[in-house]
């Protein structure tokens, strides 16, 4: 049976020595080596020696890496499970209230910009353009936030895996992002050849859809760093 110490020096080891971040594989390996160095220790090898030959047993620093980076696929699908019920929660009691205000705001803010289309802009082109740079301009404000303290760990440990919550949000943002500009860009170009109307219309719900991904991101985002509050 471990000591409280040497299950703090597992968790030391996982986290600080072979840098894993991804929680659900970090509880899976304590358990794994709980028992490994169990066995070992009632062989008569100290616990040093024990936890160094475990690791050689994953195929050391590098064999841990890679084994998160082929579990954070099954990660990453419940994390979007916690996104998918953060999307539904908008339309929910307590949240739906907040979401029917943001619908009129957002219904109203793309009328008066269609009245003062009528009269200073030729087309949506403008419009459209200013609210993609500042999406992707705020995008890159977040994401440089979220990987600074990685980034600044690289010339001390050099490269490994970028933080598990860090590499999710990224890439749920990027692949979001880059069919969200490519549709502003064609609205941009065609979206005037419908009625004001519909123009109207399509521009909140163009502009609905990226409010409610901040909401969602915002709130996974939250979920997903409970842990790291609790370290």
């Amino acid at each position: 049976m471990l000591t409280p110490d040497q299950l703090t020096a597992i968790d030391r080891h996982l986290r600080e020595i072979n840098l894993l971040t991804n929680e659900e594989l970090i509880l899976e390996l304590t358990d794994h080596y709980t028992i490994a160095l169990d066995e070992r220790l009632a062989h008569g090898l100290s616990f040093e020696t024990a936890i160094t030959d475990v690791q050689s047993a994953f195929g050391g620093s590098k064999g841990l890496q890679k084994m998160e980076r082929q579990y954070n696929r099954v990660t990453f699908r419940h994390y979007d499970e916690r996104g998918l019920q953060a999307l539904l929660a908008q339309f929910q009691k307590p949240l739906v209230g907040q979401t029917l205000i943001a619908v009129l705001a957002i219904f109203l803010f793309s009328w008066l910009t269609h009245k003062t289309r009528l009269t200073d802009e030729p087309d949506w082109r403008h419009f459209l353009n200013g609210t993609l740079e500042g999406a992707l301009a705020g995008s890159s404000f977040v994401w440089l936030f979220m990987l600074w303290p990685y980034l600044k760990t690289i010339p001390f440990r050099g490269f490994h895996n970028v933080p598990t919550e860090v590499l999710y949000l990224l890439k749920r943002h990027i692949l979001f992002l880059v069919p969200f500009y490519a549709v502003g860009s064609l609205g941009a170009v065609f979206l005037s050849i419908f009625p004001n109307s519909l123009e109207i219309s399509l521009v909140a719900l163009y502009l609905f859809i990226y409010y409610l991904f901040i909401r969602t991101s915002r709130a996974v985002y939250e979920t997903l760093y409970e842990v790291d509050t609790a370290r």
